[in-house]
């Protein structure tokens, strides 16, 4: 017959609720003309529940399904400008003696963004083109979700990257090269990025996009929950640096990259105040609300920013000056394209997203209500005594990149289903080429329009 998870023997329950503490595991289990129903937790990242079906599999039991718990979907920090030295240092920006502010602030702000990447992202892309059409289309999704902010208007654009060789900014872990710690990588970071202001061409931000994992450590212990971190208010500072991990190709670290730049810009999580005098922070905007600076995935509000954030950004960002504002470089970008556009919800999604090797990807939908890819998949499970030992049915729902389609002529954009607009020039979004030629590509590549090559292979090394 069918695999189905049978998760319970008779004389394993005695009661309504069973618990299991060291398995974090209780269910409650009950009994009617159908069969008997198990509904809880059965570990610290699963539920289950029994399958929508009508009666009983062919075998007279109810059939249940395992579902990993969507976890909070990131865990980062936001540092103040020297966190790490224990103590609170405003930057002067923010000082009671500052510089009167000028008294025209634009009507726009192009935020000019110089990506690193570090040797586990980069190697994935075979040529430069690929590389950076990927990284405009990325940038578009973000740039939609700053979209609201006003006086001024913020859109990113990106004014080169460097496919680093040395890493010599990474603090990597000593069991594995594959764990990148955030803390110490974002403050060597930035000396390793003011090292190379020039070649870099005095962008406003510098982000490291790492195809490692990221680890964080909370309260002595480590933590491979961590996906990106970022210094607070530090655009066009020393400080101006942030990192985040992204899988190569399949646009995971978007929402990341989304929301370490709005700290960058100066905007904390929801629910905080700041400590800067006169900065508004983000007290009055509840973490529960489920915004881009809060971990909860509640659905679109995922994909928008609070009324808090947005006013902290446009505060920071009026605070600037002229030397920040004004564009010093010329750049790319990718014409109405999107990740959506580029990725489609196959199974190939689907097992990228899971990540893990002893899945069996059985179906995959996108869920035009939610605008969330569904995926349903096979694992054999055995970490449990107390169940048949058959391959169980997961079910995982990942949010919809932008402009996947959601059925019909209807794309999901910002966690929203909606007709397919006609697609306007979009972003800017530029690159540097390098010498090195990489192992693997994406299919698709993205038509990338350039003003202007700014070349820089390891800028470090570079004459």
């Amino acid at each position: 017959g069918r695999p189905v998870t049978l998760f319970y023997k008779g004389e394993d329950i005695d009661r309504d609720l069973y618990e299991d503490e060291e398995k974090i595991a209780s269910v409650a289990v009950t009994q009617n003309e159908n069969g008997l129903h198990i509904k809880g937790l059965v570990g610290p990242q699963h539920r289950i529940e029994p399958l929508p079906v009508v009666g009983r599999s062919e075998d007279g039991l109810v059939p249940h399904a395992i579902y990993e718990i969507e976890q909070d979907e990131m865990l980062d920090k936001a540092l103040s400008h020297s966190e790490e030295h224990g103590k609170a240092i405003i930057s002067a920006r923010w000082n009671s003696i500052r510089r009167p502010q000028p008294p025209r602030v634009p009507e726009n702000f192009t935020v000019e963004l110089f990506i690193v990447l570090d040797r586990p992202h980069h190697t994935y892309f075979s040529t430069n083109e690929e590389l950076l059409g990927y990284l405009c289309v990325m940038i578009n999704s973000v740039n939609l979700r700053y979209g609201p902010a006003i006086a001024p208007r913020v859109k990113f654009m990106i004014t080169g990257m460097d496919k680093s060789t040395n890493e010599s900014y990474a603090v990597l872990a000593k069991q594995s090269n594959n764990y990148i710690f955030d803390e110490g990588t974002l403050s060597n970071l930035k000396g390793y990025a003011h090292d190379r202001e020039d070649k870099y061409g005095h962008p406003d931000v510098v982000y490291l996009m790492t195809g490692r994992d990221v680890y964080t450590v909370i309260n002595g212990k480590a933590s491979v929950n961590g996906l990106g971190i970022g210094y607070v208010s530090s655009v066009c500072t020393y400080f101006k640096v942030a990192l985040g991990e992204d899988r190569p190709g399949r646009y995971t670290g978007t929402h990341t990259l989304t929301h370490e730049l709005a700290h960058v810009l100066g905007a904390h999580h929801d629910g905080d105040a700041s400590k800067t005098n006169g900065h508004p922070g983000a007290k009055e905007c509840s973490w529960d609300d489920g915004h881009i600076m809060s971990y909860i995935n509640k659905g679109p509000s995922h994909h928008q920013f609070s009324r808090c954030s947005l006013r902290q950004i446009q505060y920071v960002v009026r605070l600037a000056g002229q030397a920040c504002w004004t564009i010093k470089s010329n750049g790319y970008f990718v014409q109405g394209q999107y990740p959506g556009s580029v990725v489609v919800p196959s199974k190939e999604f689907c097992k990228d997203v899971i990540n893990d090797n002893q899945t069996v990807i059985n179906n995959v939908t996108v869920n035009e209500r939610t605008c969330k890819v569904q995926c349903t998949y096979f694992k054999r499970d055995t970490s449990y005594g107390y169940y048949v030992n058959r391959m169980w049915l997961y079910y995982r729902e990942v949010d919809a990149l932008d402009y996947m389609s959601c059925g019909g002529t209807n794309v999901c954009i910002q966690g929203v289903c909606v007709r397919k607009p006609k697609l306007e020039a979009t972003t800017w979004a530029p690159v540097v080429s390098t010498t090195e030629a990489p192992t693997e590509a994406p299919t698709t590549t993205p038509r990338v329009t350039s003003s202007r090559c700014n070349c820089c292979s390891d800028c470090g090394n570079t004459a």
